[in-house]
C-alpha cells in the first residue's frame, strides 16, 4: 500500500488531480491510499507519507517551504512539485525532489511519473527497512545495517553512521528481515555481511563493535555463518 497526498490550495485543481491520480492508478490495479490539503500547515502536522504531490505557490507556507520542513524532521518521501511557474524547478531539487510538472498537468506524463516513483518504492520496500520515528517514516537499505538492539523496551538500528531508536519488538521484526541477518542473542540481530570475526562469546564487526553471542545460539551461528561466506564466495 502506497501511502499518497496531494498538497493544492486551489481546491478545484485539487480535485482535478486527485481525479488524474485515481485514474491512473486504478487502471494499474495499484494499491494506495489518497489524501488531499489545502494548505501545507495542515499536511505537516497530518503525519508521513510515501509520495507527496505538492503545489509550490501557497499561502502562507509555500511548497518549498514545506518539503524542507520535512526533510529536516527526517522524512525521506518521494517529492512531485507541481506549479504553473517552472523557474522553481532548480529549487526543488535542493529538497531532492523526485520530478517537477507544471500546470496544467499533462495526464500523460503524470502517469509516466507516478509508475515510475510506485514501482521505484515497491523495489525498495524489498531491499529497506521502514522506521517511524516520531510523525516521520525512514527507509533503511538493509545493506547499511550493522545490527539492531534492544534497549529499554526500544530498537535501536545501528548503522556506521548514526543509531536511530524506534519502537518496536525483535520478535515481530525478525521474520521481515532476509536471511543474512541472524539473531545472535536474544537482544540482538546481527547483519552477517558486517561480521569481521567471532568467538564463543562476541561478535566483531567490520567497524570494530563487539556485540553479544549467547551460548545456545554460538553453533547455529557459525553455521549460517559459514553458509553466508560460501554463497557470497568467500570461502570455497
Amino acid at each position: 500500500m502506497i501511502r499518497i497526498a496531494i498538497c493544492e490550495d486551489e481546491k478545484i485543481l485539487l480535485n482535478q488531480l486527485a481525479d488524474q491520480v485515481k485514474f491512473i492508478l486504478d487502471r494499474h490495479s495499484m494499491e494506495y491510499t489518497l489524501e488531499l490539503f489545502t494548505s501545507g500547515s495542515a499536511l505537516f502536522i497530518y503525519g508521513s507519507f510515501d509520495l507527496l504531490l505538492l503545489d509550490i505557490a501557497m499561502e502562507p507556507l509555500n511548497g518549498l517551504k514545506l518539503a524542507e520542513k520535512l526533510r529536516m524532521r527526517g522524512d525521506d518521501c518521494k517529492l512531485v512539485f507541481i506549479t504553473a511557474h517552472p523557474q522553481y524547478a532548480i529549487d526543488a531539487y535542493d529538497v531532492q525532489a523526485s520530478h517537477y510538472l507544471t500546470k496544467p498537468v499533462d495526464t500523460a506524463k503524470l502517469e509516466s511519473v507516478l509508475l515510475k516513483l510506485c514501482t521505484s518504492m515497491q523495489t525498495e520496500r524489498k531491499c529497506a527497512i521502514a522506521i517511524r520515528q516520531g510523525t516521520a517514516v525512514r527507509r533503511i537499505p538493509f545493506g547499511q545495517i550493522l545490527y539492531l538492539e534492544v534497549i529499554n523496551r526500544k530498537i535501536h538500528l545501528h548503522t556506521k553512521n548514526e543509531i536511530l531508536p524506534f519502537y518496536g519488538k525483535l520478535e515481530e521484526l525478525e521474520p521481515a528481515l532476509p536471511e543474512t541477518f541472524f539473531r545472535c542473542h536474544r537482544s540482538y540481530i546481527v547483519n552477517l555481511s558486517h561480521v569481521q570475526r567471532y568467538d564463543k562469546k562476541d561478535i566483531w564487526l567490520c567497524n570494530e563493535e563487539q556485540i553479544p553471542l549467547s551460548k545456545r545460539r554460538y553453533q547455529a551461528f557459525g553455521l549460517r555463518f559459514m553458509n553466508y561466506l560460501k554463497e557470497s564466495g568467500d570461502v570455497f
